[in-house]
């Protein structure tokens, strides 16, 4: 059986608020309305409600004067999605900075 890998692409780079970040989440996976906008709801989403297998890429500009703000939240969700990658071979996941 030949199981098609899902691509999803993230674009963080105009997204100036958190719960903005949590929105294309949100949309880009396809989660369900009551996703939690967390970084919580985000790793329970990855490993127990998303489709699989998934290549998810991000791309996020950290040097756009409206994305500084949110450079730490950026990495603590790229974090999240590399440690689901890195605990589910299902996962791929690959970062651009654009």
């Amino acid at each position: 059986m030949n199981i098609s890998v899902k691509k999803y692409v993230l674009v963080f780079s105009e997204c100036q608020y958190i719960g903005e970040l949590h929105q294309v989440i949100q949309q880009e996976l396809e989660l369900p309305d009551w996703y939690g906008m967390n970084l919580s709801a985000l790793w329970d989403s990855l490993t127990g409600i998303m489709y699989l297998p998934a290549e998810i890429t991000i791309i996020y500009n950290p040097t756009l004067k409206k994305s500084e703000a949110l450079a730490d939240e950026v990495d603590k969700i790229i974090k999240i999605f590399e440690r689901a990658a890195e605990e589910y071979p299902e996962i791929t996941v690959h970062v651009q900075v654009s």
